[in-house]
Parts: C-alpha cells; sequence; structure tokens
C-alpha cells in the first residue's frame, strides 16, 4: 500500500516537471528551415493526435495519461510560447547566417 503512494506521488511529482516540456522540445527538434510560431502548441496537439488515430501502439493506460500530460501541458506552452514569440519571429525572419553571406 506505502509502496503505491509513493509510485503514485513520483509520477504526479514527474508529471509537474514536464510542464512546458512540447515547448521546449519543438524548439530543439526544429531546423530553421521549418521554425514557426507557437511550436509548443502544435507539438501537444500533433502528439494528442497521433495518440488517438492509431499511429501509436501504447497501451490504454499509457494513452490516458499521455493525453492528461498533454492536456495539462497546453495553457502552460501556451503561456510559454507567447513569451517567447519575439525570438520565434526573429528566427524566421532572420537568416541562419548572417555573417557569411557576402
Amino acid at each position: 500500500m506505502k509502496y503505491d503512494i509513493v509510485r503514485w506521488a513520483v509520477v504526479i511529482f514527474m508529471s509537474l516537471l514536464m510542464f512546458g516540456c512540447s515547448s521546449i522540445r519543438a524548439r530543439t527538434e526544429i531546423a530553421n528551415k521549418e521554425w514557426t510560431v507557437y511550436p509548443g502548441i502544435q507539438e501537444d496537439l500533433k502528439d494528442t493526435d497521433e495518440l488517438f488515430s492509431g499511429k501509436n501502439s501504447e497501451p490504454g493506460w499509457i494513452k490516458g495519461v499521455m493525453t492528461t500530460i498533454y492536456i495539462v501541458d497546453l495553457p502552460f506552452s501556451t503561456v510559454f510560447d507567447t513569451v517567447v514569440m519575439p525570438y520565434d519571429m526573429y528566427r524566421m525572419y532572420t537568416p541562419k547566417h548572417i555573417g557569411e553571406a557576402r
């Protein structure tokens, strides 16, 4: 019984640490040509769609946990993406190598 409580506490703690994860993960996986505004929200929606469209063969309980994490992460990703939108716009409209284009 005590082991179950500790296990759930660890799961909840790890879930809390992952808030905003989609925004950070989306920015580290994007190539310079594909940079967009609000990539964290797009990543959350894409991952949730993959869970429900059958592209992932995960067990049902994992789909439930991951969907919950994505839905809880969505407002945090929205805030984070809004705060860093000027940087996203800079990355979209600035060439990758400014000094090398001579």
